[in-house]
């Protein structure tokens, strides 16, 4: 996934937060119920740059698909600009070559539309609206890359690399040597999480001069998968998280034993670098644990912590969010595995 601030749309606040919303957001936190949004106008629909980069008059495109057209021909596809003297005939070499006419055939075949992700978009871009109404809703496009990237992000536009959401047990996954604990994943039920968990880290990003430590990365990342699932209240945890089933239920059964070895390994507050990226990045395992411990299964120990947090401190998921004091989020959660 590439993470790119390049595209600047001015964010227009909507509607302010009234005490009424307040109290409505937090009687439905204590509850469990989910927030009305049927009143809420938005329509997403993904533009499929996928098709018309090959079926479409090439100088449409970059009308239609703005900065993010360039950036995707000349960041992604390494192809140039579209002024360069040479594009053109590096489009068509893009185009013709055997690992991209497979992605083109392949995608075409596994979405010939994609009206079920439209529809799951609009429903998690109307909760996104709900509880964050002055943020900007982004453009969706959906593209290949030949294999090469499955998430492209602005302020302002997220794209989807259909070819890298072909299904856990896609053969040229294989055979392009990707790993077992990534094709997992590559999977279209993965498409809607990803893109909600990674637009929203990539709004609330982690200040890292502020909080470098383990406890602070472990709980921003706690506080991104706390705002997916309420953004995403009908979707499964095993797809949230990102494990299986065996591994959601290996963290369940081990949560006291994380924390405490954690704990006395003097590890909340370490500031190795190597050490937390071990600990909650994508990884065949959690290293500092078990063979069968999920790679970031501290981000689930983060997430446990935050929902522990409002459970005992009620607020909203706004509040939440720009909250970056994470010693007294820990504090304050009063967490006991």
């Amino acid at each position: 996934m590439i993470t790119k601030q390049k595209f600047r749309i001015k964010h227009f606040g909507i509607i302010l937060y009234t005490v009424v919303c307040v109290c409505i957001f937090l009687l439905f936190a204590c509850n469990g119920t989910k927030p009305d949004i049927s009143n809420i106008d938005l329509k997403v629909e993904i533009q499929r740059l996928d098709q018309d980069i090959f079926e479409a008059p090439v100088d449409e495109l970059p009308g239609k698909y703005g900065l993010f057209f360039e950036y995707y021909t000349h960041d992604i596809l390494g192809i140039g600009e579209y002024h360069d003297s040479a594009f053109l005939h590096n489009l068509q070499l893009f185009k013709t070559a055997p690992i991209v006419q497979r992605a083109q055939k392949d995608v075409k075949a596994q979405y010939p539309d994609l009206n079920e992700l439209n529809r799951k978009f609009t429903q998690a871009f109307k909760y996104y609206r709900y509880y964050f109404p002055d943020r900007y809703i982004p453009r969706i496009f959906s593209y290949i890359s030949g294999y090469n990237q499955s998430l492209i992000l602005s302020d302002s536009v997220i794209g989807i690399g259909l070819d890298k959401y072909l299904g856990a047990n896609y053969k040229l996954y294989n055979e392009l040597s990707f790993a077992k604990y990534l094709s997992k994943n590559m999977d279209r039920k993965k498409i809607l999480s990803d893109c909600i968990s990674t637009w929203t880290g990539n709004e609330w990003t982690l200040d890292l001069k502020a909080n470098n430590d383990l406890i602070s990365k472990m709980l921003h990342e706690g506080k991104i998968l706390y705002a997916t699932k309420m953004i995403l209240p009908d979707e499964a945890d095993s797809l949230i998280f990102g494990f299986s089933s065996k591994q959601l239920s290996w963290c369940k059964n081990n949560e006291k034993n994380m924390w405490v070895h954690l704990i006395e390994h003097k590890l909340l507050f370490s500031t190795d670098h190597f050490k937390i990226i071990k600990l909650t990045e994508d990884a065949p395992n959690t290293s500092e644990f078990t063979a069968e411990s999920p790679g970031k299964a501290c981000n689930w120990l983060g997430y446990k912590i935050i929902a522990q947090y409002m459970k005992n401190n009620p607020q909203t998921l706004s509040e939440l969010m720009n909250n970056n004091d994470y010693r007294k989020i820990l504090d304050k959660s009063k967490y006991k595995p």
